[in-house]
């Protein structure tokens, strides 16, 4: 399944980099490669996960949080391994709050992971998952991102 996983996506995403040459950036790409398409998404994309969340820290911590918690939960239910994987991500919403753009790069001290194994996994989770947070705009966040997740809310 990991194979077949592997070879569909590859195909999309080979589709996906020949359009970022004209200036679209593809769905999943990674950071670094194309400045220019990637300026045009923060123009695009300007208001953060923090103002949707009416600048309450706690609750853009807490819905990236929870975003997080549900790609660990798909990747296990995927059965594509995410331990050790520690990775710079800007994600990217629309209104509605469905993930349009991931931009992702891994860190230096992340555990090795195969490139377009990594890319079919946030392609398939930004087409099941959708932020319970809606905006008149388009927004985005960037951040790191560590894999297991260990942070737990604690009510004082």
């Amino acid at each position: 399944m990991k194979v077949l996983f592997t070879l569909i996506l590859g195909t999309t995403l080979f589709a996906s980099t020949l359009s970022a040459q004209s200036e679209e950036m593809p769905e999943v790409f990674k950071l670094g490669e194309n400045e220019r398409g990637y300026e045009a998404l923060n123009q695009t994309y300007s208001q953060t996960l923090l103002e949707v969340s009416d600048f309450d820290t706690q609750k853009a911590f807490d819905t990236w949080m929870n975003m997080m918690r549900e790609m660990e939960d798909y990747s296990k239910k995927i059965r594509f391994d995410i331990k050790g994987v520690k990775l710079w991500l800007h994600v990217f919403w629309n209104e509605d709050g469905s993930i349009s753009h991931v931009g992702y790069l891994l860190r230096p001290d992340s555990r090795n992971v195969n490139p377009l194994e990594l890319a079919a996994f946030l392609k398939t989770f930004m087409g099941r998952y959708k932020l319970p947070l809606t905006s008149g705009k388009k927004f985005s966040h960037y951040t790191g991102a560590n894999f297991p997740i260990y942070s737990e809310k604690v009510d004082y």
